[in-house]
Order: C-alpha cells, then sequence, then structure tokens
C-alpha cells in the first residue's frame, strides 16, 4: 500500500501526467445489504446510487414561500378593501330621561372606517313605545331614511323628534339600525345601536279625593282628579275606572261614555285640571279594604292601552249600626236570562248594644225588566207605585224587637220578562238595580241624631237573547236548484239552506255557527254573501265565523244570515224516508255586558223542508 502512495506522490507533481475519473464512491463503512429471500438463492449485488432528495426539499420549500406570499398579499389586500362591520359606528346622542309629554330629540350619527365606501345605505329609526313622533312623513314608529352612499371615513348625522309618554321611571328603548349592501354583492348586511330613555314623570297625574273609612252599605262619593303634566296638548285620552268587589255604581258626573267605568277625554291642555265624580254603595266585611284604580292614557288601533297615568286609592269598611246583607240565588252579583225567576234574600244584623224596636226593611226595585204582577214576597208586601218591597213589624213579627247581636232573614222572588221592547239602538244592556235599606222605628236612647240605618245594593244583569233560525227550500229565487223532486235514488237534487241569527239587547264577541253534514250530503261552495264560511270535508262541519254581533240585529236592524246550497244524492236504504239534510246546528258568543258565554241549537233540517211554501208534503220522502 505504501509502494502505491509514494508512486501516486510522484505523479502529482510530474508535468503533463493526467488521472482517470473515480469508478465509484470510496465507503468507508459498508452499507447493509436485504438478506435473500432463501439460504438457497444468491444475492444480487447491491448497486449504490446517488440520492436526490436534496432537489425535491429545495422545490417543495420554494413552493411553499410563494404560497405564503400569495396568502400574504391577499391577506393584506382583503383586510383593506373588504366591507367589515366593526369599521362602521353607529352612536345615539340624546337625552337619557323625559318628563312623561316632553319633547325629545335624539341624533345618530354614522361613521364609516372602511376603506371603501358603503352603497345601498338605508338607516332605520325605532322611537319609543307609545311616542308621539314629532318628524313629518313617519307613520308609527318607525322611520326608514334613505343615505345611498356613506364615503370611507365619512360621517352621517340624522335628526329625530317625538313626544315621551310612558308610567313615571319607565324605561323605553331608541334603535337605528343600519342596512346596506356592498358593491357587487346581493346580500344585505345591517348593524344597530340601542340606547334608552327613561319617563321621570308621568303626563298625566291621577289622585283621588275619597273618605279613608266609611259604614258598610252606605253611599259615597269618589272623586278621581287628573292633571296633564305635559307641556304639549294630549289628545284622545281615555279614563278607565276599576272599583272593587260589591260596589254597587249609582251615578256618575260626567256619565261614562261606556260600561259604566270608561270615559272618553276631551284634548287636555298642559297643566289642565279636571275632576270626575262617581256614586255607589260599598258593602263588606268589618275592617275590609277595598281599592279603587283609575288609569289615563290612550288605546291604540289594535287595543292595546298605553297608560300615561295611574291613581291608586283605598277605603276601610267599619261595621254598620244596623246591619242588611243582600244576595241574588246566593250570589253577590247575578246575571238572569229572560223569563228567568230569581230568589233575594237579605239578611239583617243588629249590631249596636242595645235592642232595636220596630225595625223596618225596604226594597227599592229600578227597571222595568221585570213581571211586577209575579213578584211574591214573603212576610212583606210590594208596592207597584213606586217599586219599593216593604218589610215592618206590622207583617213580620221578629221585626217588632232585636237584641243586640241578633239577626232574621227577610226575601222575595222576581220573574225576569221573557220579551223585552227594543225599538232603537239605545234599548240595550238592561239591569235590575235593587237598593235595600234597613232602619229603627225608633231612635234607641243615646242614638238621637246618629244615622243608624244600614244599607246594600245589587244589580241583575239581563242576558241577551241569541236566536238561530235554520230554513231550507228546493224553490229559491237567490239560489235556483236542480234535480227531482221528491228526491229518486241515483240521481242528485239540490237544496237552498238559510241560517238567521238574532241578538237582542247586549252586544256579543266571538259569535260562530256551526253545522253538520251528514256523509251523503254534498257541499256546492255558493255562499250568498261572500262570508267567512270554512268546510271540512272530512268531517262535514261546516263554520260561519260571524265575529261580532250588535245589539238590536233583527230587532232594530235586520237579522245576520247567509245562504248556501247543498247536493244530495239518495241510497236505495233511505227509500221511503225523510234524511236529514244539515245537522247539529248551533250559535255561540260571548255576552260582552254580563260576561256570559252563550249557546243555542236547532232541530237539524230534514228533506220536509217545511220553510218552502211551495214543496208538496207529500214529496218530501226518497223514491226509487
Amino acid at each position: 500500500m505504501s509502494e502505491h502512495l509514494e508512486e501516486l506522490k510522484k505523479r502529482l507533481y510530474k508535468s503533463g501526467e493526467s488521472f482517470d475519473a473515480r469508478l465509484r464512491r470510496p465507503e468507508l463503512t459498508p452499507r447493509p445489504q436485504k438478506p435473500p429471500v432463501s439460504w438457497q438463492e444468491e444475492a444480487e449485488p447491491v448497486v449504490m446510487m446517488e440520492p436526490k432528495h436534496s432537489g425535491k426539499i429545495w422545490w417543495i420549500l420554494g413552493a411553499v414561500f410563494f404560497i405564503a406570499a400569495i396568502g400574504a398579499g391577499a391577506y393584506y389586500y382583503l383586510s383593506n378593501n373588504a366591507i367589515s362591520n366593526e369599521r362602521i359606528k353607529i352612536s345615539i346622542s340624546g337625552p337619557d330621561g323625559a318628563v312623561g309629554g316632553e319633547r325629545a330629540t335624539w341624533e345618530v350619527a354614522i361613521t364609516n372606517n372602511n376603506s371603501k365606501e358603503l352603497s345601498g345605505a338605508a338607516l332605520i329609526f325605532e322611537y319609543p313605545a307609545g311616542s308621539k313622533v314629532l318628524d313629518e312623513g313617519v307613520k308609527g314608529l318607525r322611520s326608514r331614511k334613505i343615505l345611498e352612499n356613506i364615503g370611507r371615513g365619512q360621517t352621517v348625522r340624522l335628526s329625530f323628534s317625538a313626544f315621551i309618554y310612558g308610567f313615571e321611571n319607565e324605561s323605553k328603548d331608541i334603535r337605528a339600525t343600519l342596512e346596506y349592501t356592498p358593491s357587487g354583492s346581493s346580500v344585505s348586511f345591517s348593524k344597530e345601536e340601542l340606547a334608552k330613555i327613561t319617563v321621570t314623570r308621568s303626563p298625566v297625574g291621577v289622585s283621588f279625593d275619597l273618605p279613608s273609612e266609611i259604614r258598610a252599605g252606605q253611599e259615597v262619593e269618589i272623586k278621581i282628579n287628573y292633571v296633564s303634566n305635559s307641556s304639549s296638548v294630549l289628545e284622545n285620552l281615555n279614563l278607565n275606572l276599576e272599583v272593587p268587589s260589591r260596589f254597587v255604581y249609582k251615578s256618575a258626573d260626567p256619565k261614562p261614555d261606556t260600561g259604566g267605568g270608561t270615559w272618553f277625554l276631551s284634548p287636555l291642555n298642559p297643566g289642565e285640571k279636571r275632576t270626575i265624580s262617581v256614586r255607589g254603595i260599598l258593602s263588606g266585611g268589618e275592617l275590609e279594604e277595598k281599592s279603587f284604580k283609575a288609569s289615563v292614557g290612550i288605546k291604540d288601533l289594535s287595543g292595546e292601552f298605553s297608560i300615561y297615568g295611574q291613581g291608586v286609592a283605598t277605603i276601610q269598611l267599619k261595621k254598620p249600626f244596623l246591619e242588611v246583607d243582600a244576595k241574588i240565588n246566593g250570589q253577590d252579583s247575578y246575571a238572569a236570562r229572560p223569563g228567568e225567576s230569581v230568589y233575594v234574600e237579605l239578611t239583617y244584623k243588629n249590631n249596636l248594644t242595645v235592642p232595636v224596636e220596630n225595625a223596618i226593611i225596604e226594597a227599592v226595585l229600578s227597571g222595568k225588566i221585570f213581571n211586577e204582577s209575579k213578584t211574591i214576597v214573603r212576610l212583606g208586601t210590594y208596592r207597584s207605585i213606586d217599586k219599593r218591597i216593604i218589610w215592618n213589624s206590622s207583617l213580620n213579627n221578629s221585626l217588632a224587637r232585636i237584641d243586640p247581636g241578633e239577626s232574621g232573614t227577610v226575601s222575595f222572588q222576581l220573574e225576569m220578562l221573557e220579551k223585552i221592547t227594543i225599538k232603537t239602538a239605545a234599548d240595550k244592556e238592561f239591569s235590575l238595580p235593587m237598593h235595600f235599606e234597613i232602619r229603627p222605628g225608633v231612635k234607641p236612647p243615646g242614638y238621637e241624631g246618629v244615622d243608624l240605618k244600614g244599607e246594600d245594593s245589587l244589580d241583575i244583569k239581563l242576558i241577551s237573547r241569541l236566536q238561530l233560525v235554520r230554513r231550507g227550500f228546493y224553490y229559491s229565487k237567490t239560489m235556483p236548484n236542480t234535480g227531482p223532486i221528491p228526491a229518486k235514488v241515483g240521481q242528485e237534487t239540490t237544496f237552498t239552506v238559510i241560517l238567521s241569527l238574532t241578538n237582542s239587547t247586549n252586544d256579543l264577541e266571538g259569535v260562530k255557527v256551526r253545522a253538520f253534514l251528514p256523509p251523503y250530503m254534498s257541499w256546492k261552495n255558493k255562499i250568498i254573501p261572500s262570508s267567512t264560511v270554512s268546510y271540512d270535508p272530512n268531517t262535514g262541519e261546516l263554520i260561519w265565523d260571524v265575529g261580532d254581533l250588535k245589539a238590536g240585529v233583527g230587532y232594530t236592524s235586520p237579522a245576520k244570515e247567509i245562504t248556501f246550497q247543498v247536493g244530495f244524492i239518495p241510497s236505495a236504504n233511505q227509500v221511503g224516508q225523510v234524511p236529514d239534510l244539515v245537522t247539529n246546528i248551533s250559535a255561540e258568543g260571548h255576552d260582552k255586558f254580563t260576561d256570559q258565554n252563550l249557546q243555542v241549537s236547532v232541530p237539524a233540517l230534514t228533506l220536509k223542508l217545511e220553510s218552502d211554501p211551495k214543496i208538496d208534503m207529500r214529496k218530501t220522502t226518497v223514491i226509487k
């Protein structure tokens, strides 16, 4: 080996010497070789190849760098050119609180901090609930302003004004919503901002003048005072009075407009004060507290009542010296049907510490809805000249002397009139007020000059009479019919059906008429006039949704009715029969005056057609 190295040295320094290329890379450590598949086979010689991985790695790294550079550039471009909600600022400037009825103004500022303009922009401003909007052209409580484009860095300012109304210390929301559509896009975006305002004082002040305590059964005067705290004229106001149980209304100045508890107020000027006076009788137990509540506000088209002011007052009842407590059929208040008999019982008691002698009990009846000739009084008498029932010691021995703490009863029976005379639209909401009083015939010693009488009042309200009539016709000019008469097996004959409603004394709501067609009948979908009628072919149910039905319909105004057509194809097993054409016919509704649910039904309409004057009764059975 050393000889070869010496020879190589000499050749390195020898002029003109050349060297051949090296056949293979020298190896310091042999590479591991794959073992043969079997011991009988000789392993093939391993050929060493030049590694090529380094080129691929540089190519991959270059590609990654190129993609990253594109991504960074795209991110930079998009982040500086896209529209972002985060770079849109909306602010609402305005008062935090306002006196009810006071003018409030808000400024809405919109700033576009994007690098591109906002296109297709519009601002929707929502005023506080119950406000009176002062801005021109605004209907309701939403204002929409078209802004078109808002340039980059531009600020747009808009102003909105309204009178604020609501409860004292009530918080109300104000909302501003920006809508916009980026250029080149069909998708709309929005951003909103919310603010609040508090009603620091109600626009209408409400208070009561009334005694702190009275004796049960005595008449009392309630004064409701209301005053405007607003800086503007208040219009379309209502005052609603809620009275406690066992309060019987006697009179009011001015008179209420509806239901005995609602007044429609004329426009109220700033600072103006007014009073409503109500008189009535309060009954109840010893030390019982009775509360009155008055609310002033506006009722919108949907019927929702927005309160501008409210007041509450309480009276405490004290036990009367002489007590009388009346019940109608065992109840403190009662709604009677026409023709119904009612039983009235009065319980009396002496709460004095001394006896009461020759006591007198009287009942005064008002109204014309009872049959005077059928009034029955037990141990007393009815005086028709002034509609007064009287009990005294000459008719009832128990009243000759009533010892301290002693009690007793007297009673009478009334019958409501079956038919009430209704001539005009004003003939409605009939009732029978009754006032009861007990007093001593002789004042006990020591009570001279003291009012010892006891009082109570009750009111019987008359329930409206809802009536339903059904009629059927073959011969009809309004809706002509076809087919054989008498009805013939296998052939269709059509008939005209008329349903009519009448209503006597009270307004009704939620009135519906229901009827059913048997499976062998068919619905022809012909209705006169065009009404809210639905028909279910699966069940055969027909529903006529009448809605409100005013008092006097069928009396002072025409009856409410619909006309429709049905078809009948008889089957062989119906020969000789008079089948039903319409069955289970009924009407229902709610009496608003008496708060009673009414329901009435009529017999099924058959092939007999009693209402058709031209029909031959011999032709009202099915033939072959």
